[in-house]
């Protein structure tokens, strides 16, 4: 009798401080990086049978699951996304404050884990209409990042704990009558650094992409500066400044010659999340409710009802002004790495998931502080708005895993 074949799978994981991004073989997933441990499962009931349609359509945000791997060293188990929110109880996430890799927490694996084992089993039930009858074994390429800060220290451990010697890892859902297994075994590991990884996004970019890309940038070159000029130009300068705006980090992914330059990159072990650290204390002690920055940022990124907008009004003040300090944070930074590599830089890209919220006080900042260095050479600042180039990092790591197996192939 011959063993069954394990499924092979292509995934490239973001793991923002605010949001996962996923690709898994061409899909996008996109969930909060938040999750709850449980002390208390009893009151857990098994989900019916005319229940798992509905149940697998919202799967990251109602899946009850636990780990046996060397990436998650506590072994309770977890709920995700809307669920965990709603528990009461207190959120993991990650501590844009702490001075710890991401590699080195739990919630990295967490994360990682239950993202491709909530897609695999989902993927079963649309195909089979029903669970598997016993476990999956999911062999992965895969490609994630690390800040650019944290990549020389942990980069080669963490490649090393997915790996896991050629061993599984195991996620164990605990929703149905049956509990139900994922076995995950990673054969071909590649951490990038974030920016580093956007930037292979950037040069990836299809056509309706690029056509996005010069259309961000020429808007805000009025005077025909940027005539003749097309994203595809845009995208494939050799040396360019990328600015990643994540909500724990920023990096400075510097390009050179066409190549990630370490040296003259860097990490600012501040991020957007900070922005809402700083409003959510505001906030607390003139006596609002809210817990966490999640639930703020929720609040803020809502359209408001009739009944809420004096208030949502107030709370876009209390953050727009934490917002402006912070964009003069950014532009000092962008000075530093400009005495390193000023003169070399064709673009700048300013992208991620804080891009947006800061556009309106970090434009005009980053456009005075590039100008400061008085070049006489053209040199565009491309803003791409958050709702699409949040992805970047993942897009890219997805064309690097793809990559990689081909390159196995041969």
């Amino acid at each position: 009798m011959t063993a069954k074949q394990p499924t092979l799978i292509t995934a490239g994981l973001d793991l923002g401080n605010g949001y996962v991004k996923a690709n898994i073989e061409g899909q996008i997933r996109v969930h909060p990086s938040i999750a709850v441990k449980q002390f208390n499962t009893e009151r857990n009931q098994p989900l019916a049978e005319d229940e798992l349609p509905i149940f697998m359509r919202d799967i990251m945000n109602q899946m009850d699951v636990s780990f046996s791997s060397p990436l998650v060293k506590a072994t309770e188990r977890r709920l995700f996304g809307e669920r965990a929110l709603k528990t009461g109880l207190n959120l993991e996430e990650f501590d844009v404050f702490s001075r710890t890799s991401k590699a080195e927490v739990d919630l990295s694996g967490v994360l990682a884990l239950a993202t491709i084992a909530a897609d695999r089993l989902a993927n079963h039930y649309n195909e089979h209409q029903s669970l598997p009858k016993e476990e999956l074994d999911v062999h992965v390429k895969f490609a994630t990042a690390l800040p650019i800060g944290e990549y020389k220290r942990n980069a080669k451990n963490y490649k090393e704990r997915f790996l896991n010697g050629g061993e599984p890892h195991v996620v164990t859902f605990h929703n149905f009558v049956r509990p139900v297994r994922v076995r995950l075994t990673f054969e071909h590991v590649y951490v990038a650094n974030e920016g580093e990884s956007a930037q292979y996004g950037l040069m990836f970019a299809k056509d309706a992409f690029l056509s996005m890309i010069e259309k961000e940038a020429k808007k805000r070159f009025k005077n025909g500066e940027l005539d003749g000029i097309t994203g595809k130009d845009l995208v494939q300068a050799k040396n360019t400044l990328g600015i990643d705006i994540g909500e724990g980090t920023i990096d400075f992914a510097v390009f050179s010659n066409g190549r990630f330059n370490s040296d003259a990159s860097s990490t600012t072990n501040q991020g957007y999340g900070n922005v809402l650290e700083a409003t959510l204390a505001k906030l607390q002690d003139e006596g609002y409710p809210y817990k966490s920055r999640k639930e703020l940022s929720e609040f803020i990124h809502d359209e408001p009802s009739p009944f809420s907008r004096t208030k949502w009004n107030h709370v876009k003040e209390v953050n727009q002004v934490e917002e402006n300090r912070f964009g003069d944070i950014i532009s000092s930074e962008v000075s530093k790495v400009f005495n390193r590599v000023g003169g070399f830089t064709e673009v700048i890209f300013v992208y991620g998931g804080g891009a947006t919220p800061l556009e309106s006080s970090l434009f005009k900042k980053l456009s005075e502080r590039v100008g400061e260095f008085g070049s006489d050479n053209l040199l565009p600042i491309v803003y791409l708005d958050s709702a699409y180039s949040r992805f970047l990092n993942v897009q890219g790591l997805y064309q690097v895993a793809m990559r990689l197996n081909v390159k196995k192939a041969k």
